[in-house]
């Protein structure tokens, strides 16, 4: 008799499907490496990368156990391990796998401790990396800084505080204890090399990411810079400043924050610098009408940094009013008029000329109740010296006659000094005339620009 043939049944096999979750960025982690590897023989490993939502798939995977992990750049600029799932395939059942990178809050507590009462519970994470690709050869520095409103015998005072980290092997470096949905003030140093002074805001859940450039500057002396030093080096930078509806911006003021170098954008807007220190550091682009705009840069002598300055239009204050535009600025029988009042402390074109101010707190220096302190990105900031509970305390700027946003006194991010022909400081509210009142609890400064007279012949 024929012996009957016996078909063997094939395996099942299963498809492996899911999403790598970016949890830091609350979004889907486009472009991971999603990787299957079988428990048994880790040499075999399948890979695919997710799309641009994050999404993955295997297809055809054979009964066994394996292993589902991904890659990412993300995970090697903060120094950590993505999730890594276990699975099983038994039958021909699809199988879903969901991976993710850690919480902030988880990664805060993982590297910064359990909660301190009183300590701000934010963390600042990245990576310092030298201008040009050299590796770092020792360690460096972060330092964070931020204002903080204390109580003390003397009143409520605004004191700096300071956070430090210093980098791993791998120039990874965490700084701890800096607030939560708030503005610091960072930099990194080593023996040799230096970054600027960059401004970042924490988001609120209190982790913020970024990378900070380190490069070595050639100090010099100069009239224009806060103390009479500026920084240069081989960098380059080149931008264009628009507004909200992507029109150019002429005339716009680009500064590099810290260097004493700055330019002024063209009819295009476009606006380049050159000679700038290499490191990462702030950009301020202000022009009249618009809000103040900070933007991190990271300068490299290598390629010029490249930046889209976009400006928001500063909101409207007042009713529309008709201007006319004299050849001074200075409105000089109302100027005299309020001097002789009495109730602020006024200087005029030659007083201030006398005082050949290098920068605009020189022009403040000895006025009285106007202190003057060191800022943060190397420039003195004016305020006016508080009374009770207050403490010194930045006051409302008028410009002009318009009163412009300025939060920490830094004047110098607001007119050159050797644009100044008058000032009107009222130190005392009560003091203030009506049209340079405001509801800050300050006092008042109205710095008048306008062309130089012309010396007497002699």
């Amino acid at each position: 008799m024929p012996r009957a043939t016996v078909q063997a049944q094939p395996l099942p096999a299963a498809r492996v499907s899911g999403v790598v979750f970016d949890s830091l960025a609350m979004q889907p982690l486009a472009g991971a490496t999603v990787q299957l590897v079988t428990t048994g023989q880790p040499a075999r490993i399948r890979a695919v990368a997710a799309d641009s939502r994050g999404l993955f798939r295997f297809d055809s995977v054979a009964v066994g156990v394996y292993l589902v992990g991904f890659l990412h750049p993300l995970l090697d600029s903060l120094g950590i391990d993505g999730s890594m799932a276990r699975v099983e395939i038994t039958s021909s059942d699809p199988i879903g796998v969901t991976l993710s990178t850690p919480s902030p809050t988880t990664l805060i507590a993982t590297r910064c401790g359990p909660t301190q009462p009183g300590r701000p519970q934010g963390l600042f994470v990245g990576r310092v990396r030298v201008a040009g690709g050299a590796p770092l050869t020792t360690a460096a520095r972060v330092r964070a800084q931020y204002t903080q409103s204390v109580a003390s015998e003397r009143g409520l005072e605004r004191r700096t505080i300071s956070q430090f980290g210093t980098t791993d092997g791998d120039g990874l470096f965490n700084v701890c204890g800096v607030p939560a949905g708030r503005a610091i003030n960072v930099r990194a140093f080593t023996v040799t090399d230096s970054s600027g002074f960059v401004e970042l805001t924490l988001p609120n859940d209190g982790l913020i990411r970024r990378d900070l450039l380190v490069g070595q500057a050639t100090r010099t002396r100069s009239d224009s810079a806060s103390r009479g030093e500026a920084l240069s080096g081989t960098a380059r930078f080149r931008g264009t400043v628009r507004d909200a509806a992507g029109k150019p911006v002429a005339g716009a003021r680009v500064v590099v924050l810290g260097t004493a170098r700055e330019s002024t954008s063209g009819s295009t807007g476009q606006v380049t610098l050159s000679a700038l220190p290499e490191g990462s550091y702030t950009l301020e682009t202000r022009a009249l009408g618009y809000l103040p705009l900070r933007t991190v840069v990271d300068l490299e002598s290598t390629a010029p940094a490249e930046a889209e300055l976009t400006l928001a239009t500063l909101p409207a204050a007042v009713d529309t009013m008709r201007v006319r535009a004299d050849r001074m600025a200075v409105p000089l029988a109302e100027f005299e008029r309020r001097r002789k009042l009495g109730f602020g402390h006024f200087l005029d074109e030659a007083q201030i000329t006398a005082r050949a101010p290098n920068n605009v707190a020189d022009v403040f220096r000895s006025t009285p109740g106007v202190v003057t302190m060191p800022g943060q990105f190397g420039r003195d900031r004016v305020l006016l010296r508080g009374t009770g509970m207050t403490g010194d305390c930045p006051p409302a700027v008028f410009l002009n006659g318009l009163l412009i946003p300025n939060e920490d006194g830094d004047l110098d991010a607001i007119v050159n000094a050797r644009d100044v022909r008058a000032v009107e400081v009222y130190a005392r509210t009560a003091s203030v005339p009506l049209q340079f009142q405001t509801r800050n609890g300050c006092g008042s400064v109205v710095i008048w620009t306008g062309a130089r007279s012309a010396p007497a012949r002699r």
